[in-house]
């Protein structure tokens, strides 16, 4: 599916935007918007339920494609969507500031107060460092992951609390670090329910959303619940494809369901200084840190983003992804509302709210590459690409970057691009080291300053700011002795879980465990290795980095990846 989005941003263009507070023009915008969605608008598309409020009032309303593709029913501002998981937590983190407003926590209570079976090492932990993910605990999903290789086993809050009780050590400085941590939501929906005495979802229908009339928004922490008109989830554009993975969280659990219609009243809450949601969120900002690890923005853990975007300060509603369910210009008065079951529809609204800005500077505006005409493959040019390029960009997860990698290959005349070991797509070749992904528009380019540098990759995609990828130089080649220093069994106390590593016959270097289908270890230096952890759905790249005792033998290795900082494993024979 493509979006015409060169028509789109001519429409945009024609917003009158010369003065900031200057009305929108509801006709340009209905047509941007349609221009922009109405991909979306068939019987074999996911949709999208958009609104445009200005000063509170509704601009635009506007709504296109279909909620479930099986029976063909249109997708409305009344269809009810399923927010991606960690976009629960603005809701979450509202009723957590209403309890402090109610008296039943403080923000500054002890951890070990409702849980005194934590370790000693947690003393001093305060619900806000959950809320800012300071804690110290491991996150409950990457431990299950090194073990199950899926989000969705179902394990009790019970075994997670036991691994928690069990922790010999933080994972960073509690009340000082940052790493991201769904245990911490875990802990802070058992710490609220136990505060008020009641479930977190009646508690959260009674106090929030039904004084607010969001009669279709409630915590759905039963995920077998069957809900009238839900919008199934796709992903894919062509063909697209039913979504079935759905994580679950042995102590969290906080998904949220919500309509377009029903986030008009939360935008009006946050708006009236009044309302107990706006009291709320300024004492969320009052208490809450931005995650330290960006900078660039001001990006809170309950889910909002203060980002300046062509010069303009933007407050955007969502998780830890850029699919915004909400987006605010508070300068403008405005709001775009954006609910959909796809995922193109989040691009549409980014270039939607392009438009709702005030026009780009020059020095502001994304700058991408010229490619003017499509280029005739040339393998002897492609064949100078080939090769591995890592960008180490800092993610939102902790201070440790996200293990992010492009594996180029020549395929016949062919430039190919691997995320992993099989999820290849094709380059086209525009000349002058300018290729692009046909299939969703990414522009990339390759530069060399002096031929004894690195070749450097520069990837554009959606007017984001540029990744740049450097290219692994000069790669070593492990014999098979040295491989076979490292097989053998592991063991980690904190799991009671055994990794058996064992070198194949082809020479690699696999993890067996019992649970989880054999994986592959990719040496990259010497004693450290690769390592792709499925998820269910997703997957995620973890290093293994192992020891050696004074007869420098392997005595074992440590997991660290952005949501672990150090897991040990000792080597047992």
């Amino acid at each position: 599916m493509r979006l015409p989005i060169a028509i789109a941003l001519v429409l945009i263009g024609s917003i009158p935007l010369s003065a900031i507070t200057q009305p929108i023009d509801r006709v340009a915008l209905t047509e941007a918007m349609d221009a922009l969605f109405s991909p979306f608008d068939e019987d074999d598309s996911p949709g999208a339920a958009l609104t445009v409020l200005q000063n509170g009032q509704v601009v635009a309303k506007q709504s296109y494609g279909v909620a479930h593709l099986e029976h063909g029913v249109p997708f409305t501002h009344r269809t009810p969507v399923r927010l991606i998981y960690s976009e629960g937590r603005e809701f979450m983190a509202m009723g957590l500031a209403l309890m402090e407003a109610e008296g039943l926590l403080r923000f500054d209570d002890r951890v070990r107060t409702y849980f005194p079976k934590l370790p000693e090492w947690s003393k001093n932990v305060t619900i806000l460092d959950l809320l800012d993910h300071s804690s110290g605990f491991d996150d409950e999903w990457s431990l299950l992951l090194l073990m199950t290789a899926d989000m969705r086993s179902k394990v009790e809050k019970e075994q997670v609390l036991r691994l928690l009780y069990d922790q010999p050590a933080p994972q960073i400085e509690p009340g000082q670090g940052y790493m991201y941590n769904n245990t911490d939501m875990a802990l802070l929906r058992m710490i609220m329910e136990r505060a008020c005495g009641q479930r977190l979802p009646d508690y959260l229908e009674q106090r929030l959303f039904s004084p607010l009339g969001m009669a279709s928004t409630f915590m759905n922490d039963d995920i077998e619940q069957i809900i009238p008109g839900l919008a199934e989830p796709y992903y894919g554009q062509g063909p697209v494809r039913k979504a079935r993975f759905i994580k679950h969280s042995p102590g969290g659990d906080y998904r949220m369901v919500t309509t377009a219609d029903d986030l008009e009243k939360w935008v009006a809450a946050l708006e009236d200084t009044s309302s107990p949601v706006a009291q709320g969120a300024a004492r969320l900002y009052q208490v809450a840190r931005p995650i330290p690890v960006l900078p660039a923005e001001r990006h809170y853990t309950f889910g909002h983003v203060v980002r300046t975007i062509n010069g303009t300060e933007v407050v955007l509603h969502g998780g830890v992804g850029d699919n915004f369910y909400i987006t605010r210009i508070p300068a403008r008065k405005v709001a775009l509302i954006c609910l959909g079951n796809g995922d193109a529809h989040a691009a549409a609204a980014r270039q939607l709210t392009y438009g709702l800005l005030p026009p780009a500077s020059p020095a502001t505006a994304p700058q991408l590459p010229s490619a003017s005409e499509q280029a005739p493959p040339d393998p002897a040019e492609c064949a100078l690409y080939v090769g591995r390029y890592f960008v180490q960009d800092v993610g939102y997860n902790s201070h440790i970057p996200p293990i992010r990698f492009l594996d180029l290959k020549l395929e016949g005349e062919v430039l190919m691009a691997y995320h992993g070991p099989t999820e290849g797509y094709p380059l086209t070749s525009f000349g002058n080291g300018h290729f692009k992904d046909m299939d969703d528009g990414s522009m990339m380019r390759f530069t060399r300053s002096e031929t004894d540098t690195a070749m450097k990759l520069v990837l554009w995609m959606d007017r984001m700011e540029p990744l740049t990828f450097l290219r692994e130089e000069n790669r070593t080649t492990f014999s098979r002795s040295y491989l076979q220093q490292f097989t053998g069994r592991y063991y980690s106390p904190h799991l009671d879980y055994y990794f058996r590593l064992v070198l194949s016959d082809e020479g690699h270097l696999l993890i067996q465990r019992p649970t989880v289908p054999d994986t592959y270890m990719d040496p990259t230096s010497e004693n450290r290795f690769l390592v792709e952890q499925k998820n269910g759905g997703y997957s995620t790249y973890i290093r293994l980095i192992f020891s050696r005792n004074s007869g420098n033998e392997v005595d074992g290795f440590t997991v660290q990846y952005s949501r672990m900082m150090h897991h040990r494993f000792e080597k047992v024979e």
